[in-house]
C-alpha cells in the first residue's frame, strides 16, 4: 500500500512537470507567434516548391493579401519579371547551404496588382518539417533608401538646374565613348557650346530670366540629339555635346557633325519665351572630331580652343579645330609664361596719347600699356591683356601702370608748362572689384605726392556693369580721394545713362567704332549726338576717342565735344617722344 501511493505521488509530480512543460511550451509558442505576426520585417515561409505556407502581418500589407489568401501563391509570383531569373538562381543558392546560414539578396518586389518596389532579401533555409523542406524569407522595403542613393547620385553625376550630366559625368562617358571608338573604328566628335551675351542678360533681366533661358537650352539641345549622343552643362553658360558613332571615315563624320552643329546653332536661335518677355539667343560652337587612339584632355583643350575661335570671329557660328590652332594655343602658353616675367624683367612700358580740347591746347593724355617683348618686339594691349586678364597677372600689372602714372603726374607737376595736364588710366573690372583697390590707389598718390584731381580712372563697360551697394561705395570712396572718373568705350555695348548717374561719373569717352563712322551712315553721327547731348545735360565731360580726320573733329567740335583724342593730334608715345612733344604744343596754363 505504502509502494502504491509513492508510485501514485512520483506520477502526480510527473504531470506536473509535463503541464508545466507544456504550459511554458504554449507560452513560448505565443510569444513566437506574436513576435512573428507583429514584427516590424516581413516574414514569409516557403516550401521546398517555393509554395508560400505562411506569413506575417507586414508581409501580408506589402504583397497585398491576407496570410490565408497567400497560401495559394508561390513567393516566384511576387518577385518582378526582370528579377525572376535572378532570383532563381539565389534561392537555389540558399537551399544547398548549410541549415541556418542566411543569404541577403536586393530585388524587386511586386505585390498582387503588379506594383513594385525594391527590397532587401534575408533567406535562410530551416530544418526539413514532416512536410519537406522550408525556408524563411525575411524581407522590408527599401524604397526610401534608394530614392536617397538614386538622389546622392543625381546630385553628383548632374546638374541640379537643368537635370542634364554635369561635368564629371560627362568625363566619364567621355572615356567610355573613346573606348568604344578604339573597338569599333569609328569617328565621333565632342562640341563645346557657348551662349553669346549671357551675361548681359544676367545683368539685365535678373538670374532668373538667365536660369529659365539656360533650361530651355537645355531641353533643345536633348530634343536636337540622337538617343546615342550626350549633352552635358559645364557650368555657367558653357554646355558640351558628346557625338558618338558618326561614321567609319572622317570625311564621313565632319559632315556629320557639321550639320549637327548647325542644327543645334539654329534650335538656340529660336526665341525664347522667358516668362514675360522674348529673347533671342546665339551661340558659339567648337568641333573637334576624334577618332580612335586620342585622349580626353587633348580633345578638351582643342574644342575649347576651337570655341574661342568662333568667338572670335564674330560669333553664332560653328568652328572645327584644326592642326593650325594647335599652333596658335602653343604659341599662346609661350607667351603666357613670358609674361608673368615682363615685370620683372623691365619689359612693360607706358606710352601717351595726347588729348586737346575744342581750342586745340594739350590738356592732357591717356597711358597706354605696352610691352617690349625681347622676340617680337613692342606689343599692343589686345595681344596680351586677354592673357592677363585670364591669369590674374592683370592685377601686379594694373598696379605698376597706376604707380608708373601717378610718378609721371609727379614728374609733370614740377614743370609750370605741364603741370596742369590730366593723365587718364584704364582699369579693368577684374581690378575694380579687388576690395583693396581703393586702398592701393591711396597708396601710389601718397607715394608720389601726386594731385589726385588730375588723375581720371577710366572703367571698362563690366566694372560698371553691377551697380550694387559694393561697386557704388567702391566709386563714392575713389571719388572722395578726389580722382576723376571715367566710363571707357561708351556706346559700343550696353552702357546704360542710368547706371553713369548712379555711379556718379564725371566723364564718358564715346568709343572710336561710333567716331570712325561719322560721315558715313547719317544714324552713326546722329548717335553719337545724341550721347553728347545726353552727357551734356548731366554735366558729364565727353572725350572723343579715335579721331582721325578734319571732318570728324569738326562734327564733334560742332555737336560740343569737350576733348579729343586720336591719330589726327598725335599717336601714343614713348615717354621721350612725348616730352619731345610737349615742346611743339601748346598746353593749357
Amino acid at each position: 500500500m505504502h509502494e502504491l501511493q509513492v508510485h501514485q505521488l512520483e506520477l502526480e509530480m510527473q504531470n506536473d512537470a509535463l503541464r508545466q512543460a507544456q504550459n511554458e511550451l504554449e507560452e513560448s509558442r505565443n510569444r513566437y507567434v506574436d513576435l512573428f505576426e507583429s514584427a516590424p520585417v516581413a516574414y514569409a515561409i516557403i516550401a521546398g516548391d517555393g509554395q508560400l505556407t505562411q506569413a506575417n502581418q507586414l508581409a501580408s500589407q506589402l504583397l497585398g493579401l491576407s496570410p490565408e489568401q497567400l497560401r495559394d501563391y508561390s513567393f516566384d509570383q511576387f518577385i518582378a519579371p526582370c528579377d525572376r531569373e535572378r532570383w532563381q538562381e539565389q534561392v537555389s543558392a540558399v537551399w544547398t547551404t548549410h541549415l541556418g546560414e542566411p543569404r541577403e539578396h536586393e530585388l524587386l518586389l511586386q505585390d498582387v496588382e503588379g506594383k513594385q518596389f525594391p527590397a532587401q532579401l534575408q533567406c535562410v533555409a530551416l530544418a526539413p518539417s514532416n512536410t519537406g523542406p522550408t525556408m524563411r524569407i525575411a524581407f522590408f522595403d527599401i524604397t526610401e533608401r534608394a530614392e536617397a542613393a538614386a538622389e546622392i547620385h543625381r546630385l553628383a553625376y548632374f546638374d541640379a538646374l537643368t537635370g542634364l550630366p554635369n561635368r564629371r559625368l560627362l568625363l566619364d562617358r567621355l572615356a567610355q565613348t573613346l573606348a568604344a571608338s578604339e573597338r569599333k573604328g569609328l569617328y565621333g566628335a565632342i562640341v563645346f557650346l557657348d551662349l553669346d551675351d549671357f551675361k548681359v542678360l544676367n545683368d539685365t533681366r535678373g538670374h532668373d530670366a538667365g536660369d529659365r533661358l539656360l533650361a530651355e537650352v537645355g531641353r533643345r539641345l536633348r530634343a536636337a540629339l540622337r538617343e546615342v549622343d550626350t549633352v552635358a552643362r559645364m557650368g555657367g553658360d558653357e554646355f558640351v555635346v558628346l557625338l558618338d558613332s558618326l561614321g567609319s571615315t572622317r570625311d564621313s563624320a565632319a559632315l556629320l557633325a557639321q550639320s549637327i552643329g548647325e542644327k543645334l546653332r539654329q534650335s538656340i536661335a529660336e526665341p525664347a519665351d522667358l516668362g514675360g518677355f522674348s529673347f533671342h539667343c546665339t551661340t558659339s560652337i567648337g568641333v573637334r572630331l576624334f577618332g580612335p587612339g586620342e585622349t580626353e584632355a587633348e580633345l578638351l583643350q582643342h574644342a575649347d580652343l576651337a570655341l574661342y575661335k568662333a568667338k572670335s570671329a564674330g560669333r553664332n557660328r560653328v568652328i572645327f579645330f584644326d592642326p593650325s590652332m594647335q599652333a596658335v594655343l602653343d604659341a599662346r602658353g609661350r607667351l603666357e609664361d613670358a609674361l608673368g616675367n615682363a615685370l620683372r624683367d623691365g619689359q612693360m612700358e607706358l606710352h601717351y596719347q595726347p588729348r586737346f580740347n575744342g581750342e586745340g591746347r594739350l590738356v592732357g593724355a591717356e597711358s597706354l600699356l605696352r610691352w617690349r617683348h625681347p622676340k617680337h618686339g613692342l606689343m599692343a594691349p589686345r595681344d596680351f591683356l586677354g592673357i592677363a586678364g585670364q591669369t590674374g597677372l592683370i592685377l601686379p600689372i594694373g598696379r605698376w601702370v597706376l604707380d608708373i602714372a601717378c610718378a609721371q603726374l609727379a614728374a609733370w607737376s614740377q614743370d609750370p608748362a605741364t603741370r596742369n595736364l590730366t593723365l587718364a588710366v584704364n582699369i579693368s573690372a577684374l581690378e575694380f572689384q579687388q576690395s583693396d583697390f581703393v586702398e592701393h590707389v591711396r597708396r601710389a598718390l601718397d607715394s608720389y605726392h601726386t594731385n589726385p584731381e588730375q588723375l581720371t580712372l577710366e572703367l571698362t563697360e563690366g566694372a560698371t556693369l553691377d551697380c550694387n551697394e559694393e561697386t557704388l561705395s567702391r566709386a563714392q570712396e575713389l571719388q572722395d580721394l578726389g580722382v576723376r572718373l571715367s566710363v571707357d568705350d561708351f556706346g559700343r555695348g550696353w552702357s546704360s545713362l542710368s547706371r553713369l548717374t548712379r555711379l556718379r561719373l564725371q566723364e564718358i569717352k564715346i568709343d572710336q567704332s561710333l567716331v570712325a563712322k561719322i560721315g558715313q551712315p547719317e544714324t552713326d553721327a546722329i548717335l553719337v549726338s545724341a550721347i553728347i547731348n545726353l552727357a551734356g545735360s548731366l554735366g558729364l565731360t565727353i572725350v572723343a576717342e579715335g579721331v582721325e580726320t578734319e571732318a570728324q573733329r569738326r562734327f564733334l567740335a560742332d555737336q560740343n565735344c569737350d576733348t579729343f583724342q586720336g591719330f589726327l593730334f598725335g599717336a601714343p608715345l614713348s615717354p621721350a617722344d612725348f616730352q619731345r612733344f610737349l615742346r611743339d604744343a601748346r598746353p593749357c596754363l
